[in-house]
């Protein structure tokens, strides 16, 4: 039984779910959104000097489509620990009227262990927001942790991290488990995973949720080496030891144009760090291949 549901929910088909899907229309409208966003974010960077880069499928659309994946919904930032809590200091100073920003540190029963960014005035509801009232249409940031250059340590690092990312899972399961549970009704292996993380999460249920998210943020920043040679995105959607990389090759930055409008910083080794999250990243996926974005409520 596979217990990592990261890419069940990014590949979601179930036609009896309440969450809805994307119209080509609403998509176009929905990436002007988040490229304003991400452009005040950009700016605010600039203004402090703090350092990020385009992950996940940003950065893939960066490098193959000169912008977005056509049908891509999203848009994921990496930013070194260091610069992200310089950002988490200064970004409302900026944009106080015009943001939300939500932080594993201070957003109460969030859930998550890397920050968001939230436009004020829109709504894009995820399976994450059934109770919150702040659920504008956001970018991810996940934060680049600096991890040991001894090995047993890293690797006593790297358990720690999976274990509470694991035990927070859990709990968020147990927390939506009514929508979850609805989800993959008509799959009964999925069925049969989502029950079980929904019982451990039931077992750790005495734990409330912002003692797990903060236990896991905790766990993942234990390194305070800034020059360390690994640094990791724990966070990320392949986890602690999947998303480690040299720091000279991950945190150096080259410009990429972005939508004709825009320039982004990408990794210096993007080609390693794509093939690393994709294989062979040229390659476009086949029609039944292509992650399915869904929501559960929609204002632009």
């Amino acid at each position: 039984m596979k217990l990592s549901t990261v890419s069940v929910f990014k590949n979601m088909q179930n036609k009896n779910s309440k969450l809805k899907r994307l119209t080509k229309v609403q998509l176009k409208k929905l990436q002007n959104t988040i490229l304003d966003i991400a452009k005040d974010i950009d700016f605010v960077c600039q203004k402090y000097h703090l350092n990020y880069n385009l992950g996940g499928g940003s950065a893939l659309g960066a490098v193959r489509h000169q912008g977005f994946i056509p049908w891509d919904d999203d848009f994921d930032i990496n930013m070194p620990r260091k610069d992200y809590d310089k950002f988490c200091e200064v970004f409302l100073k900026e944009f106080k009227d015009k943001y939300w920003l939500h932080t594993p540190e201070k957003t109460h029963n969030y859930g998550l262990a890397f920050a968001r960014v939230r436009k004020k005035g829109t709504i894009y509801r995820a399976r994450e927001d059934i109770e919150n009232d702040e659920a504008g249409v956001y970018i991810d940031i996940f934060i680049i942790e600096n991890t040991y250059n001894f090995v047993l340590l890293r690797y006593l690092h790297g358990f720690l991290s999976l274990t509470f990312g694991f035990l927070l899972s859990c709990r968020n399961f147990y927390k939506n488990k009514d929508l979850y549970l609805d989800m993959v009704k008509d799959d009964k292996e999925l069925l049969k995973t989502f029950k079980l993380k929904i019982n451990i999460g039931y077992i750790f249920s005495f734990l409330s949720l912002d003692t797990l998210t903060k236990l896991w943020n905790n766990v993942n920043k234990m390194c305070k080496n800034d020059n360390s040679k690994y640094v990791t995105v724990p966070t990320g959607r392949r986890h602690f030891f999947k998303e480690m990389y040299r720091r000279d090759k991950f945190c150096e930055t080259i410009l990429l144009e972005f939508e004709k409008k825009y320039k982004f910083p990408v990794a210096k080794d993007y080609d390693g760090y794509l093939t690393n999250m994709y294989g062979d990243y040229l390659k476009l996926p086949n029609k039944d291949e292509i992650e399915t974005h869904v929501f559960l409520e929609l204002k632009l």
